[in-house]
């Protein structure tokens, strides 16, 4: 299916009198500024910056359209010899075939895990990893590693960066799904902050 959608695809564009070459040579020049803040091919160096590679096409499609429509607040970042970049503001310099490009890239790149490189607290990984099975694993199946689940990839994530998010969603500032709300409501902080130490372990 996916193949015949790239062929559809290529069609098009030859049809407006642009080649595939013309084509990937732009999403490689946005996927560059995407890079700039989310590391090489999608993985960060940045505990603040979430890796984005290895999404599904879905969950980097609708995760990109909310931060254009402002429907979810992005987070400002800005290293120390660079300019400040707004999420919300790039995004909105996207059209939807720049969004659809970049999710079709993204996609394609392998997630890289930095378990290895932040520190996590054993006791607190035991009680996450069963807090997430009982309140988590139906919708992030494997601790959150699989892009099927089209949700983010969670296992091996930043941990300084969901833990933004969890205060994010704790404070209603970002919206959760119907599900999640009702799950995020039976816990603490004290809660996920060992979730947090869980995903970060794996």
């Amino acid at each position: 299916m996916k193949k015949t959608v790239i062929a559809l695809a290529g069609a098009g564009l030859l049809a407006l009198g642009l080649s595939s070459t013309t084509f990937a040579a732009d999403v490689a020049k946005l996927a560059h500024e995407c890079d700039e803040c989310h590391g090489k091919n999608g993985n960060s160096e940045h505990p603040e910056v979430p890796n984005i590679a290895g999404y599904s096409v879905t969950y980097m499609h609708d995760t990109l359209m909310a931060f254009k429509n402002g429907e979810r607040p992005g987070v400002k970042f800005k290293e120390e010899d660079g300019e400040e970049k707004d999420m919300n503001e790039e995004a909105k310099e996207l059209t939807e075939d720049d969004i659809n490009a970049l999710a079709e890239h993204y996609a394609k790149q392998t997630f890289k895990s930095h378990a290895g490189e932040q520190k996590t607290d054993p006791a607190l990984v035991a009680k996450g990893e069963k807090l997430f099975k009982k309140d988590c694993k139906k919708c992030h199946d494997d601790y959150g590693s699989d892009p099927e689940d089209d949700a983010g990839i969670l296992a091996g994530q930043w941990m300084t960066y969901m833990e933004h998010q969890f205060k994010m969603f704790h404070s209603g500032e970002r919206e959760m799904p119907k599900k999640m709300k009702k799950k995020f409501k039976k816990i603490d902080e004290a809660d996920y902050q060992a979730i947090i130490h869980a995903l970060g372990s794996k």
